[in-house]
């Protein structure tokens, strides 16, 4: 019997070892496990103060000694599924800007109770480590939003989009301007229009969709309080362009991805800007033309204009909903317009001399713009603390050549030319147009067939800051604009100065003068010379103003800036911190 108690009560005290050891070792290893997940946590929320004396305070709470943290390092977490999850985590100096995540490892001992009978120690030495990643991101837009109503040319926008002539009211369009949605409500009902259902937020705003499903999805939302008529009329167009939704709404990163569901909501915009991004996205590189009827002094009836808007870069949409480094990048735009001014702005050219009419066709190329997101500083907390900086870049707002911010021309282009948004427009293909009639009046004879032809060209290089803040109070408030605000009049002074007109009779007017040239010799010459001589002076004085305030409204309801973007930051999600290992 002593032999097999003996036995037995070694088997039994095995067992107790099995059972009581182990489930001791368990639970101080799973103990230790959430003590480094706590520590790596706490890091991650400073990382832009002191993470380590907050890693270091964590483990300490925690009743551990503070040679318990063996390591922490930070890296750059990139939640992205064609990676293995080895090789996610990328270390990086504390001080770099891409800093989301912080690894730590906890080192400890377990006590040993029946198990010291068969080994030889005590104890035995436990290890945990923890990866947690912050993601922050914001979402911006850029150079998309309407500064004013224009009928005329949202009509034309839309139509050429539509391949038919529309004729809506402003009424219909503040409707839509007056609609504020959120990009959660928008999605979904995107996705019930373009078939998405099944997928998920990611891949809903990575699919293809046309013109016709985001009309449907902004009527579908019941959000539009009044007319309805604009998005009607989309609606039974039967051949809309298709695009990507990427190009409308853009997620730069898995990290930004996994957070869709939570983010979407927050995030709210203006139907009709959501509407004028699509028009813009589907008429990339087409030629569109409206009448334009601002109230502008000295100019007669309605202007005529001509709008081309190039492609974004591949990379980028209206909106986006980025990390550290998310860009965003607007189109190059060319426009031209054919204005008739009042003859009276011209007086005073000389005895007997009378303008008769006055027309400036006029071309502008607007060069593109870039921001990126540079830094986000999750820990403001007060309305005037800065939450956000972007980058406008070293050469930002630059060409196609790469060198002009802006370049007006008066004169007159080839069609093709004009419309090419690949080729720059060169100043040394552009001819002179008409664009004076002056009538001679003589004692016994009156001229009305003078006509002067003008050719001009200036062009405005970088002139812009090199980086904008966001403070929290501007988070979803006004665009903030950024660039020279002072750039278009500058810019039509030079183009209007005397030194870069060039003025010539037209060919016509030459025949006719020549001949009567040979009859009345001495007066009619120096007629001529005396109006040739005042009036480059005259144009600057007189045209400065109309000019400039014609092209700043049709550029108003255009939403366009002369070497200007405007940025609107529509919201900031910081601090959600998840475990990734």
């Amino acid at each position: 019997m002593a032999i097999i108690v003996a036995l037995f009560l070694t088997v039994a005290v095995g067992f107790m070892a099995i059972g009581i050891d182990l489930g001791s070792l368990y639970f101080r290893q799973k103990s230790l496990q959430t003590q480094a997940d706590m520590t790596a946590i706490s890091a991650v929320l400073n990382l832009s103060g002191t993470p380590d004396d907050h890693a270091q305070a964590t483990v300490i709470g925690n009743r551990l000694e503070a040679s318990a943290l063996t390591s922490l390092e930070y890296g750059r977490y990139i939640y992205d599924s064609a990676l293995p999850a080895e090789d996610r985590f990328e270390t990086r100096d504390l001080s770099d800007v891409d800093v989301n995540a912080a690894e730590v490892v906890l080192k400890g001992a377990a006590p040993l109770f029946f198990s010291q009978t068969f080994l030889d120690t005590d104890s035995t030495p436990l290890s945990a480590s923890a990866t947690a990643a912050r993601f922050d991101f914001a979402s911006f837009s850029l150079g998309s939003r309407l500064l004013d109503l224009d009928g005329g040319i949202l009509n034309a926008l839309l139509g050429a989009a539509l391949g038919s002539n529309v004729s809506l009211s402003l009424l219909d369009y503040q409707a839509l301007l007056d609609t504020q949605i959120d990009l959660l409500t928008f999605t979904d009902a995107l996705a019930v229009r373009a078939d998405l259902v099944a997928l998920d937020y990611a891949e809903i705003l990575t699919s293809e969709i046309d013109l016709l499903d985001v009309a449907g999805a902004l009527l579908d939302t019941g959000l539009v309080s009044g007319s309805t008529d604009v998005l009607t009329a989309i609606l039974n167009c039967t051949a809309c362009g298709s695009f990507n939704a990427s190009e409308l709404i853009g997620i730069s990163g898995d990290n930004v991805a996994i957070q869709l569901e939570d983010r979407l909501g927050t995030v709210s915009v203006s139907a009709l800007d959501v509407l004028k991004a699509t028009l813009d996205i589907v008429n990339a590189n087409r030629l569109i033309e409206a009448d334009v009827g601002l109230p502008i002094p000295n100019v007669l009836g309605n202007v005529d204009l001509a709008v081309v808007v190039g492609e974004r870069e591949a990379y980028s949409s209206w909106i986006n909903l980025g990390e550290r480094g998310a860009t965003l990048h607007t189109a190059q735009v060319r426009l031209k317009l054919d204005v008739d001014l009042s003859p009276s702005l011209l007086s005073g050219l000389g005895v007997g001399v009378s303008a008769l009419s006055l027309r400036l066709p006029i071309y502008a190329e607007i060069a593109s713009a870039t921001v990126t997101l540079t830094d986000l500083y999750c820990d403001a907390s007060g309305p005037n603390d800065r939450i956000a900086s972007f980058d406008t870049g070293l050469t930002p707002f630059t060409g196609t050549n790469g060198t002009h911010v802006v370049e007006l021309f008066i004169g007159e282009f080839d069609a093709p030319a004009f419309e090419d948004t690949t080729t720059p427009l060169d100043a040394a293909n552009l001819s002179p147009a008409d664009f004076l009639d002056l009538e001679l009046n003589l004692a016994l004879i009156t001229i009305d067939l003078f006509t002067l032809q003008l050719k001009a060209h200036a062009a405005t290089g970088n002139a812009l800051q090199p980086q904008i803040d966001f403070l929290v109070s501007d988070i979803a408030g006004s665009p903030k604009t950024v660039g020279s605000g002072s750039l278009l009049a500058s810019t039509v002074a030079s183009l209007l100065d005397p030194n870069n007109l060039e003025i010539s009779i037209s060919s016509q007017s030459q025949s006719l003068l020549g001949g009567l040239l040979s009859l009345l010799l001495t007066p009619v010459v120096a007629l001529v010379d005396s109006v040739l001589d005042v009036l480059p002076g005259k144009l600057l004085g007189a045209l400065l103003t109309p000019i400039d305030a014609l092209l700043d409204g049709v550029l108003n309801v255009l939403g366009i800036g002369i070497g200007q973007a405007d940025l609107t930051l529509d919201g900031v999600a910081c601090g959600k911190v998840a475990l990734v290992r």
